[in-house]
């Protein structure tokens, strides 16, 4: 789980599974005001990435140092939701994420065997996916509407050929490559977001992705 305001003593005595801090964002230090992003957090992230591509696929190191900018990311973001006192997610809401992250493993019970293979719990997925669900409001709070994709686009998008829907005709491909598009674009706004967040907020990083092992406390 990502663990804002809290030390790490603290998680310990949760009994949360604590192998080692991944990365600290918003100080150098564990402390209060701090999000402590643990190294279980993104062997989580990682191993359900890693599901999407099959039973018995692997958290490749790679994929580990996408988990763990993923989770920072959404950890800067979820900062600045808090900030400006954006609401607390609904219980639907947490809920929709939560199914989110069953379906893209192929179902709850598969979902039950990759946190059983790692050791960890539906609390950790709920954490997640409550983090996510705040995340999402605050993206569409500032997001929404700014992204239009106009017919000219589209059509030169789908004459540029660089795009998923060459088995289709332009007319069967126009609203899926809007939508597309429209994703792309979303993308882009916010990793830019996630950039200006990250050029303020101290981040500290942790995890030796290759070694799997904490060069922190």
């Amino acid at each position: 789980m990502v663990v804002p305001l809290v030390g790490v003593q603290e998680v310990r005595a949760k009994g949360k599974r604590v192998e080692g801090i991944a990365a600290l964002v918003g100080g150098a230090s564990a402390g209060p005001g701090v999000t402590v992003i643990l190294r279980s957090d993104v062997v989580l992230r990682a191993a359900i990435e890693a599901a999407r591509s099959g039973p018995e696929a692997g958290a490749s190191p790679e994929l580990r140092a996408a988990s763990l900018d993923t989770l920072v990311g959404e950890a800067l973001i979820e900062r600045e939701a808090n900030r400006v006192h954006l609401a607390a997610p609904s219980t639907a809401a947490i809920r929709a994420e939560v199914l989110r992250f069953e379906a893209s493993v192929g179902g709850a019970a598969a979902l039950e065997k990759v946190l059983k293979s790692i050791g960890a719990d539906r609390d950790e997925v709920r954490a997640m996916a409550t983090r996510r669900a705040l995340v999402g409001a605050f993206l569409r709070a500032n997001l929404e509407g700014t992204v239009v994709v106009t017919d000219a686009q589209v059509q030169s998008a789908y004459r540029d050929g660089r795009h998923p829907f060459g088995d289709r005709s332009e007319e069967e491909a126009r609203e899926p490559l809007r939508r597309w598009l429209m994703q792309q674009a979303l993308d882009v706004a916010v990793a830019r977001w996630i950039r200006v967040l990250g050029a303020r907020t101290t981040t500290v990083r942790m995890m030796e992705i290759a070694g799997e092992t904490p060069a922190g406390p």
